[in-house]
C-alpha cells in the first residue's frame, strides 16, 4: 500500500454485474485506520457494491483494478488472490438485511461462531457475548433462538456479531433499518465505541442526522462514481453535490444555514452557536439604564 495509515485501497476499480449493468467507473478510493466513514448517495448509486469490495464479496471486474487490504499482522493483501474468509477477520461486513448471515440457534452461538474460529478460548467467548449484547441492547437474549427476534434485534445481532470478531475494521450497510430512534441511537453508539478503540467504521446510510453526528468522512456516490469525499461539514455544504445525489442534509444544518450559522451540522452544535452568538452580540446594561 502507498498509505502507511490506510487499511483499505482501491485502484481504478469496475464492478459490471452480469447483466452489464456498470455498477463502479473506475473508482479511486482509500479509507484509513480508525475513521468513521459513511457512504451515502440515492438508491443504485453504487454505495453497496463499493462496500462489498472492502472484504472480497465482490472483486473488480477489470483486469487493471485493485482493492487492498491491510491486515491487523501489517501485510497488505489483494482482496483477488485471498480467500474470503482470510479477509473476514480483518473485515466484517453486515448485510442490509440480518437473515442472510444469521444461521445458529442462539444469539449465544451465533456471536462465539466468529472469535471461536478466530481462537479465543471458553473465557474469552463467555465475556465477549455478554459484553457484546449488551453493548446491543441485547443483554439476558443469549439462549433466545434469532427467529424469535424482530427485525430490528436481528439486525443488531448481526451486529453484535461482526463486533464480537474485533475486527480493525467493521462494514454495516443501513444499521438502522428497522430501528427506531433510541434503538437507531443504541446501534450507532455500539458503532462509535468500536470506533473509539482505534478502528475502522463504514456505514452505508440514508439516514443524514445520523451521518452528520457520528461520521468523520462523508463519500457522496453517483451512478458508481465518488462525487464528493470530505467532512461531513464539507461534504453538506456543497449543494450541488446534493442536488445530484438526492441528498436532503440534517434539519439542523439546513435552519442554522438559513439563518448565518454555516457548518452547524446537528442540534447539540446549533445549540453551542446560538449561545455563542448570544454571548458576543448581548448588550451590556449600563448603570444608568437599571431599573431601581
Amino acid at each position: 500500500m502507498s498509505n502507511p495509515d490506510a487499511v483499505i485501497e482501491m485502484n481504478n476499480v469496475e464492478h459490471t454485474y452480469g447483466g452489464g449493468t456498470k455498477a463502479l467507473a473506475g473508482v479511486d478510493l482509500t479509507v484509513g485506520r480508525g475513521e468513521f466513514v459513511a457512504v451515502i448517495g440515492r438508491n443504485g448509486s453504487g454505495k453497496t457494491t463499493l462496500a462489498k469490495h472492502f472484504n472480497g464479496l465482490l472483486r473488480p471486474t477489470n483486469q487493471d483494478g485493485a482493492v487492498r487490504v491491510r491486515r491487523a499482522d501489517g501485510r497488505s493483501v489483494d482482496t483477488r488472490g485471498t480467500r474470503l474468509h482470510h479477509l473476514a477477520a480483518t473485515v466484517g461486513y453486515v448485510f442490509q438485511n440480518p437473515d442472510r448471515q444469521i444461521f445458529h440457534d442462539t444469539c449465544r452461538e451465533e456471536l462465539e461462531y466468529g472469535p471461536r474460529n478466530l481462537g479465543a478460548g471458553p473465557a474469552a467467548l463467555a465475556d465477549t457475548v455478554s459484553q457484546t449484547l449488551e453493548l446491543v441492547g441485547l443483554e439476558g437474549r443469549e439462549e433466545a433462538n434469532p427467529i424469535h427476534l424482530s427485525r430490528g434485534e436481528r439486525q443488531r445481532l448481526a451486529i453484535a456479531s461482526a463486533l464480537a470478531m474485533g475486527c480493525d475494521v467493521v462494514v454495516v450497510d443501513e444499521p438502522t433499518t428497522g430501528q427506531d430512534r433510541a434503538e437507531s441511537r443504541k446501534i450507532l453508539d455500539s458503532l462509535a465505541h468500536h470506533h473509539a478503540q482505534g478502528r475502522t467504521v463504514v456505514i452505508i446510510s440514508h439516514d443524514m442526522a445520523l451521518v452528520a453526528e457520528y461520521a468523520t468522512r462523508v463519500v457522496a456516490m453517483r451512478r458508481g462514481h465518488v462525487l464528493a469525499d470530505g467532512t461531513p461539514a464539507e461534504v453538506f455544504s456543497q449543494r450541488e453535490v446534493l442536488q445530484e445525489t438526492n441528498i436532503r442534509p440534517p434539519q439542523a444544518a439546513v435552519l442554522a444555514a438559513e439563518i448565518g450559522l454555516p457548518g452547524v451540522l446537528t442540534v447539540d452544535h446549533a445549540v453551542h452557536a446560538m449561545r455563542d452568538v448570544l454571548q458576543h452580540t448581548a448588550t451590556p446594561v449600563s448603570h444608568d439604564d437599571k431599573v431601581h
